[in-house]
Order: C-alpha cells, then structure tokens, then sequence
C-alpha cells in the first residue's frame, strides 16, 4: 500500500568536547575552540516505517558508544532504523578505538563527556520523532570536488601525499526536506573528503570544512533550516590543503555549500511511496596474528627508539605534556620532507610500543578474529537512497555502487555506526600503505585500530555482494 505522506522532524544539539580533551589531528589537548561541534538528526518516515539520520561533528565511534545510543533511541521512539553518521573531523577527541594513548582518554578523564554526547544523541532523536510534521522531497547530485586522492605510487611503496590521478568523487548528493509550503526544513548533503584541512596546524577545536559548509547554507536558506552533512566512502581522500588551517576550510566548505545551494532548482522530486528499510551484518575475517617470537621482535626494535626523557616512570599525564610542548608548525603525518614527522616524536613512539604490546597480549590467546561491519539501508521506490556501512571505506567502493544501485538518486556513506577499522580493497591490500598495511608494519592504521591487523583479502567482495542483496528486485 503506497504511503500517504512524508513526514519528517528535525532536531540539533551541541556536543563541543571540554577545553583540555585531546585532539587526534594535532595530537594535543585542545587550548579553545574555534567552533562548536554539533549533533544533527532527520526523523524520516512514510508514516508507518521511519529511519532517524544523525549527522555527528566527530572522528567517529566505537561499537560499544554507538550501540548504547541506538538502544536509546529504540527505547524512546520505537525508531529501529540508525544511520549515526560522523564527519571524522580530526579536530575533535579521540573518540574512536585508535591508538592506546589517546583512546584511554575517552574511555577514562572523558567519560562525562562521553555520557553526555550519547544522552544528547538521544534525546535530539526523540525530540524530533515527536516533532514530525508533512514534508515533500527533493534529491539530486552537483559537481565539486574539495579533495585528493591521499595514496601515492612511488618506486618504494605507497606513500600519503597527493595524487591528482587518483580515485576521488568529485560530486556532492543531497536531499531537500521542505515543509509543505516549500520552504526547506532540512539540507542533507554528502561529499567524501576527510576533514583535516585544519587538521594538526591548529590545537582548536572545530568541524573543518563540514562547520563552514553547514554555516553558508544557513546564511543562503536561513537560520531556521538545519543542513545535515554525512561523509561517504572517503579512507583515500583528504579535503585539499591538509593542515591548510581556517581560512581554507572556510573556502572548502564555501565551495562546497555553493554546490548543494545551485542544485535546488535542478533537483528531482521523491514521489510518495512506502520507505523501505534494509539491514545487514558481516563478519569480516582479519589476517592471521603474529607469532609471539614476531612481536617479540619488532616490540623490541620499537623500544629502542623510546627516547631516555628521564629515570622515573613516564606516566600518561607526562606524554600529553610533553606533546602539548610539540611545535606544531615543525610536524607533519604525511611525509613532507621539510619538516619533522610525527612518527618521531615521543608521545608517538610511546603509543607505538603499547599498540605492539597489545597486539602481543592477542597473539597470546591465538584466536582467530573479525571485525563486525554493518549496513544500514533506506530506499523510495526507484528514486532515491541512502546506504549507510562502518568503519572507514574506499571512494572505489562507492565509484563501484553506482553501477549496482537500485535508485536513481543514490547516496552512500561509511563512518555510520561505528568506526574501528580501515576496511581496504583487496588491490589495496596489495600495494600496502598507511591505509592498508599491517604487522609488522609500525606506519599502518591497522596498528593504531585495536584490532590491531588489517583484513583479510575478499572482505571487498563480502561487501559487494552484501550491498547487492539489500534489493534484490532492483536488479
């Protein structure tokens, strides 16, 4: 039975971290803010079933924060469909399983805020559960590209510094929300860019690019309308300049904003029918742990390099002082020969020997792993969708999803519902570097993630054919 309406509500909250949390760009405590982060929800429903999307001003989440805010939102909404899409902007805290230094904050002196983010996730939903009002849709995609491909060939392997031959998704899709005198309520919006154009040039606090985007579709649309941004499959593309700081990121988001502003009028209108929802779980196998001999070995080889900083036992407390004393303007992650890397400065190194150690407390158990990953999955007829995974995914993922999506409009996100783990193709896995090499290389994410391995090759195809059997009859 065709539905009878769209029904939409809208909700926003601010989840600005305190002064003093650490911030995963330039890895140091934070000194202010330069803007506030914020948590943005859409109830969307067709009357019978309904999906709550939730844009997020942060790095990420762990399972264990995601998980406890959908159960709340089931508990007060009745709503089973979550989409807790973050920006993984790199200027806010550690809140994602990567690294031990840094996630111990979270987990420990950041419990409060912690508690609070999840409460205020919560209680934006139901706010706008309880707030639906009639609404028309209007979906579409622009031009525009804010970012570069972050995985360079060179004769020594892969290395993070610019490709301007490779992959990117130079495109923004949106969705209007407009009540029923066609005014907009809500702008959705996705472009796939990691958000480190302020990165480690600054120890402020901010949603990068994603904080001025959202700012110049309300100073075009109005203060009352509640732009949402969601990031799509973007683990190989960085928004353009890394560390470029403020301003640029101001540019970035300008431009970008312009893009799903000049889109309105050209955008395609969702006809009214049932939303359909699809949900699906794997399990993703990681590659095989070390033997105890082998960490043993590369363990040792790291702590050579710990600096002798002083006889007394070094505490947590005295690594994040001694980063925050860090020249910021004299590091760098991503390989410029100029300036210091990050890989050599303490609280690094430090980070490294604990990751190494826990990597060898894993081994000890000689257990085969997996990593959970999740789809969560909205569709209108043949018009439009959204399709949301965890963890951090490719732009060829994405480039590929256009070839097998059910809608006309199609959207696709990661970064949804968790994030513990860079999630590689298998021509990726092959070729190595920062985002897909594993033990016992120290310059991998897989070391930073607490699983502390990379996948397995044919993860990519799991997903594929996961992505294909959420509509079997669009094909």
């Amino acid at each position: 039975m065709a539905a009878a309406t769209w029904l939409a509500g809208v909700s926003e909250c601010k989840i600005t971290p305190p002064v003093g949390a650490p911030l995963l760009g330039p890895i140091q405590r934070s000194k202010g803010i330069h803007d506030d982060l914020f948590a943005r929800v859409l109830v969307l429903s067709d009357g019978t079933n309904a999906a709550c999307i939730a844009g997020l001003d942060l790095i990420g989440m762990d399972f264990s924060t995601a998980d406890e805010i959908r159960r709340g939102i089931r508990r007060r909404t009745g709503i089973y469909t979550h989409l807790l899409n973050c920006s993984h902007t790199h200027s806010a805290p550690f809140t994602i399983p990567w690294s031990v230094l840094g996630w111990n904050w979270f987990i420990k002196e950041g419990q409060t805020w912690r508690q609070e983010v999840i409460n205020k996730v919560i209680n934006a939903c139901d706010h706008a559960a309880a707030n639906l009002v009639k609404v028309d849709l209007r979906c579409g995609r622009t031009d525009v590209q804010i970012g570069v491909n972050r995985r360079l060939p060179t004769p020594s392997g892969i290395v993070m510094k610019p490709n301007p031959q490779g992959v990117v998704i130079p495109w923004t899709d949106f969705l209007y929300v407009d009540d029923i005198y066609g005014r907009p309520l809500c702008v959705l919006f996705s472009h796939p860019a990691h958000p480190l154009i302020v990165h480690a040039s600054s120890n402020l606090v901010s949603a990068d690019y994603v904080g001025a985007a959202v700012q110049e579709i309300r100073t075009h649309l109005g203060a009352s309308v509640l732009p949402i941004f969601l990031q799509g499959c973007a683990a190989n593309i960085n928004a353009d300049p890394l560390r470029g700081g403020f301003n640029r990121a101001e540019e970035a988001g300008k431009r970008l904003a312009a893009a799903v502003l000049a889109g309105r009028e050209r955008s395609e209108r969702i006809p009214i029918t049932p939303l359909e929802v699809s949900h699906r779980t794997l399990l993703l196998p990681l590659q095989e742990l070390p033997t105890l001999s082998e960490c043993d070995i590369v363990l040792r080889e790291a702590e050579e390099k710990l600096p002798r900083i002083s006889s007394n036992k070094l505490s947590e407390e005295i690594l994040w002082k001694l980063q925050d004393e860090i020249d910021l303007g004299q590091i760098t992650q991503d390989g410029d020969d100029d300036v210091q890397p990050m890989e050599s400065q303490p609280w690094w190194l430090y980070d490294t020997v604990m990751c190494l150690k826990d990597l060898r407390s894993k081994a000890a158990t000689a257990q085969s792993r997996s990593v959970r990953f999740e789809i969560q999955s909205i569709r209108t007829s043949d018009t439009w969708s959204l399709t949301a995974m965890t963890h951090e995914l490719f732009a060829e993922l994405q480039l590929w999803y256009e070839t097998v999506a059910p809608a006309h409009c199609n959207i696709l996100l990661s970064y949804t519902n968790a994030c513990e783990s860079y999630i590689p193709p298998d021509s990726a896995l092959l070729e190595g570097g920062y985002e897909a090499a594993s033990f016992p290389c120290l310059n991998g994410a897989s070391l930073r993630y607490h699983y502390r391995l990379a996948i397995k090759p044919g993860a990519e195809r799991q997903i594929q054919d996961a992505l294909r059997s959420l509509w079997p009859t669009a094909h």
